[in-house]
């Protein structure tokens, strides 16, 4: 079993064999940047890992599973731009575009599935300086499983309720007439349709190969290559009564009251989905004081899906009973998104007189190029609310025009980790961006000229973070951090890839704004306890968005950056192990967010959307046998609203109910190399929402189960 380690600061996460039968810790002690040059205990900043050993108990089967683990991240479901994906939110603040994979922007809105994933990482709070644009609430940063000296075979082979088939197998072989080589092999093949809702089915497969030279020793290249597929119907959820129409009707502002298995959308809906990802990684040590890091990706992913969102039919009704209809609005999408990027990392540690300093330099580069074919929303067949047949609807045709989104990027960045004194630690880092954004509006049938456009952009920031460590026992670090991030107006939730109404990507006004800026400020302490086998971890902050979009006032450009909008919080999580046979892993997070300042005067004081104030997550296991182990976890999410509304007349915003929803898991080791497991999820059978939009909520899973059997040798 492989897992990462607190004993020393790592750029690559450390190997380490599990002795005897007891359960490995959910400690994680090193980050896989090169950037974070300490040790996770001694990073001023809320940094959660999530290990593989604990999405390997969970049986977690996409990104989305894992997240259930860390508080304060909550779902949004898709209407049309973006389309559906894992689309997130991290303390308030949207995280769609702020997932990574190895440090590197994974582009393309879709269902990520883990199965080549050795750990995830979570970082909180404005990080710009290390991940460049975007990343106001934190970036999601997956490592992939790279190749080991030692050879293994992990074979996993699962079925369930909706029936559930899923295969993964992980391959390790040290090639023998290549000293230092190996070779590692993932696969995985899915298939299930969701608990608890009708029609929603996904398929999807998977290949990633990985090949390393030079194991070992001073210089290690490693070759990857990751292939995956999809094809879903994917679930566009229920309708929300958000129409002003309802006013004084009782079912203003609430999710439709209705069965939450039932499905609005059409059986012709689909999402077909092929991602491909090449990279190229070379690690150079000059010697025990400068190494090298760089490392070239390619990816290509192409999307081509209809949703169809809930809406109701006609949109200005103002009761909802017997005779309510229900028309699924066509949101389609056939986009590719292309990505070129390299970052180079150069790693220094030197003494100034009585000062350890670790120094990090690095450029990035990337080009990254997204283009959509554009089909028009259009309405289907209605059917009704209370009563939805399955039906299909009519296949829709390219209506002659493109949207296209391009940045070309180019960042410096240098960090410096100074150990002023045993107790003390200072670091800081500076990153320079220079990005060029470009924005078409391109018509090919020579019908809509008044669709043609051709903007561009540029903009140039600078990002900082700062931290003040002090250790006044070697198991405790008392911590002060402070990051800021910005946004450019060019990102994808602003300019509107998708077909639409024949609408302009961007409008000129709001695409020539300034980036939205950020900061944070952090204090916080992280305590290992119980001979380091378990931490303790709770900081307090405060982001703010200082330059928020708000329309211009009289005299005023139609988009100015005069509003604030505020979060304050509290964080709690503990990671570890109790006991040689009880381990834990859980948090709580609780976040006070709202709009200081707008030129909309009715939305200041309003809550910012899609935040829970309270979220909670608990998971546990314990070996009550040298064969048997048992577990089971919670989540608690508190009610969140959908939008900010911008007057007394606008759209209602939806409110989605707290919830609680519990897990339970039991394993048992038939011998050395087998292995099975019973996974129960919502064993309560609970009805909740998941995902939240103003349109439409997505119900959570209903209760489901997996036996799983896995074979090692």
């Amino acid at each position: 079993m492989l897992y990462a380690t607190g004993a020393a600061a790592q750029t690559e996460l450390v190997e380490v064999l599990v002795e005897g039968t007891s359960l490995p810790p959910y400690v994680g002690g090193a980050l896989s940047s090169p950037k974070y040059t300490r040790p996770l205990a001694d990073l001023p900043q809320t940094i959660t890992v999530i290990p593989d050993q604990l999405m390997a108990e969970q049986g977690v089967k996409s990104l989305r599973d894992a997240l259930r683990n860390i508080t304060g991240i909550s779902m949004q479901a898709g209407e049309g731009n973006p389309p559906s994906g894992d689309q997130l939110k991290i303390r308030g603040f949207s995280a769609r575009d702020d997932i990574l994979i190895d440090g590197v922007r994974d582009v393309g809105n879709y269902f990520r599935d883990p199965f080549f994933i050795e750990q995830i990482e979570v970082t909180k709070g404005p990080s710009s300086a290390f991940a460049g644009r975007g990343s106001t609430g934190g970036t999601i940063n997956q490592v992939s499983k790279a190749p080991r000296m030692n050879a293994f075979r992990e074979i996993e082979v699962s079925a369930g309720t909706d029936d559930l088939k899923r295969l993964t197998v992980d391959l390790n072989a040290p090639i023998e007439t290549w000293p230092g080589a190996a070779l590692r092999l993932n696969l995985m093949a899915h298939e299930a349709d969701q608990a608890g809702r009708d029609q929603v089915s996904n398929r999807r497969w998977g290949v990633a190969p990985t090949l390393a030279f030079g194991l070992g020793t001073a210089t290690r290249v490693t070759l990857g290559f990751l292939h995956t597929e999809q094809d879903n119907l994917a679930d566009s959820g229920i309708p929300n009564s958000r129409n002003f129409s309802l006013a004084g009707s009782g079912f203003e502002g609430r999710i439709a009251p209705v069965d939450t298995r039932h499905f609005y959308g059409y059986t012709t809906d689909y999402q077909r989905l092929t991602s491909d990802q090449g990279s190229v990684k070379i690690v150079h040590e000059f010697n025990e004081s400068v190494s090298l890091h760089n490392q070239l990706r390619v990816t290509r992913t192409h999307n081509d899906s209809v949703f169809s969102s809930p809406r109701y039919a006609p949109g200005n009704l103002t009761t909802i009973d017997a005779d309510t209809r229900v028309v699924g609005n066509q949101k389609p999408r056939d986009q590719i998104d292309q990505v070129l990027i390299n970052q180079t990392d150069l790693t220094v540690k030197f003494n100034t007189g009585r000062v350890a300093n670790t120094l990090v330099v690095g450029t990035e580069f990337s080009r990254q190029k997204s283009e959509n074919r554009r089909r028009l929303d259009t309405n289907g067949s209605t059917t009704s609310l209370f009563d939805p047949v399955a039906r299909a609807a009519t296949a829709l045709p390219y209506n002659g025009t493109r949207a296209q989104l391009d940045t070309d990027q180019a960042a410096i960045y240098v960090f410096d980790t100074m150990k002023l004194t045993p107790q003390w630690e200072l670091n800081g880092g500076l990153r320079y961006d220079y990005v060029k954004t470009s924005v078409r509006g391109i018509d090919d049938s020579g019908r809509l000229p008044g669709y043609v456009s051709n903007l561009a952009h540029v903009d140039k920031q600078t990002s900082g973070s700062l931290g003040l460590v002090y250790k006044p026992v070697p198991q405790l670090s008392l911590y002060a951090g402070y990051g800021t991030s910005f946004d450019t107006s060019g990102r994808a939730d602003l300019v509107q890839l998708a077909g639409g109404n024949n609408n302009v990507p961007i409008a000129e006004s709001s695409f020539r704004v300034a980036p939205e800026k950020s900061r944070s400020v952090e204090l916080g302490s992280k305590w290992a306890v119980l001979n380091n086998q378990l931490d303790l971890n709770a900081a307090i902050f405060r982001t703010e968005k200082t330059n928020a979009r708000t329309p211009g006032l009289p005299g005023e450009p139609p988009l100015v950056l005069d509003g604030i909008q505020r979060v304050n919080g509290l964080e709690l999580s503990v990671a570890g192990r109790i006991n040689s046979n009880w381990n834990v892993f859980g948090g709580y997070t609780y976040l006070d967010g709202q709009v200081t300042r707008s030129n909309t005067a009715f939305e200041v004081g309003q809550r910012l959307d899609n935040m829970p104030r309270h979220s909670i997550s608990a998971w546990t296991t314990y070996q009550l046998t040298p064969k048997l182990t048992v577990g089971g976890g919670v989540q608690y999410m508190d009610a969140r609203n959908s939008n900010i509304r911008g007057d007394d007349r606008d759209n209602f915003t939806i409110t989605a109910a707290p919830y609680w929803v519990g897990d339970a898991v039991a394993s048992y080791r038939v011998n050395a190399s087998t292995t099975l497991r019973l996974n129960i999820y919502n064993v309560a059978n609970k009805t909740y929402t998941y995902e939240l939009a103003s349109g439409q909520s997505i119900p959570g899973p209903g209760r489901s189960a997996t036996l799983a059997a896995q074979f090692a040798f």
